[in-house]
């Protein structure tokens, strides 16, 4: 009786849409950051062996634990309570492509991307860019950020209609401008930050595109990058190429992405721990991969990289 009193106490405790002191755009997020694949795997194989490895079960199962009840956190995004995934759908409880807050519906990469692009930043006067604009992300980016930027790629006049359809739908203002990410229109130094968001495995001559980054941030300034990551690879797994002519030369099988408009875009790459190597040669003066595991702001072993011009 006691118990069940305490239980319910807690339930009403718990309330949707409460601001929670502390948390919220700009604050800091709970992470561990790697500079090379030795630090990374000296720390697997020794003392977080064992901590890691739960984690990784815990993620496994909390699709199955989770659906029928759903799952209550703090949104890192938003700042308050909240609750995450559909407790009627268990695929919603993906801890990287699900657990979307109730409140923002940001997935759990999205929200962990955007807290590390976003923090310590003055939402009046900084300067971003996300290279993805048609998305959930940037529309949540240029609701709180004077000064944010976006952009798509391959703009016909059919995609273009579609694409601002969805733009507009999810809250977007304004028209969307192309770009090329190896060709970036911005001038030198231009940019305190840049967010890409599963973009760069998409792109043939993806280093093209992180010198392109390198040039139009300010000393100082920050890339979040979220892509497919083999965490315990060194090296990038090459799934296709372009020939000299253009066409595409398959390695692996196809892989194609989902995209909300198009139906899917070709995946190039799955990146290792050689794409630190890649920013820093770049022009990058320091790279990282960094780790989330905060079951409380739905995040269970999300990686990002997070690097600095």
């Amino acid at each position: 009786m006691r118990l069940a009193r305490f239980a319910g106490r807690l339930r009403r405790a718990f309330v949707p849409g409460t601001p929670v002191p502390g948390l919220g755009p700009g604050a800091a997020l709970p992470a561990e950051a790697w500079d090379s694949h030795a630090a990374f795997m000296a720390v697997r194989e020794g003392e977080a062996h064992e901590r890691l490895k739960a984690q990784w079960r815990m993620a496994q199962q909390l699709p199955a634990a989770a659906s029928g009840q759903g799952l209550s956190g703090l949104c890192a995004c938003c700042g308050i309570l909240t609750r995450f995934g559909d407790p009627a759908a268990p695929s919603s409880f993906d801890v990287r492509e699900g657990l979307a807050c109730a409140a923002c519906r940001l997935n759990a990469r999205m929200r962990q991307a955007l807290g590390l692009l976003v923090e310590g930043l003055d939402p009046a006067t900084a300067r971003l860019y996300l290279t993805e604009q048609a998305s959930p992300g940037f529309v949540w980016l240029q609701q709180r950020y004077a000064h944010a930027r976006g952009s798509e790629f391959g703009l016909d006049a059919g995609r273009r209609q579609r694409l601002t359809g969805w733009f507009h739908a999810l809250g977007g203002k304004g028209e969307l401008v192309e770009a090329d990410v190896t060709r970036l229109p911005d001038a030198d130094g231009s940019l305190d930050a840049i967010g890409s968001f599963d973009v760069l495995e998409h792109v043939p001559d993806y280093r093209a595109a992180l010198r392109e980054f390198a040039r139009v941030l300010v000393p100082g300034g920050r890339l979040v990058l979220t892509v497919p990551f083999l965490e315990t690879e060194a090296e990038t797994l090459v799934r296709a190429r372009l020939r000299a002519d253009g066409s595409v030369e398959h390695l692996l099988p196809p892989e194609i992405h989902g995209d909300p408009v198009s139906g899917g875009v070709l995946c190039y790459y799955h990146f290792g721990w050689d794409l630190l190597g890649a920013l820093r040669e770049a022009g990058f003066r320091r790279a990282e991969w960094v780790r989330s595991f905060a079951p409380e702001l739905g995040f269970y072993g999300l990686w990002a990289l997070r690097a600095r011009r």
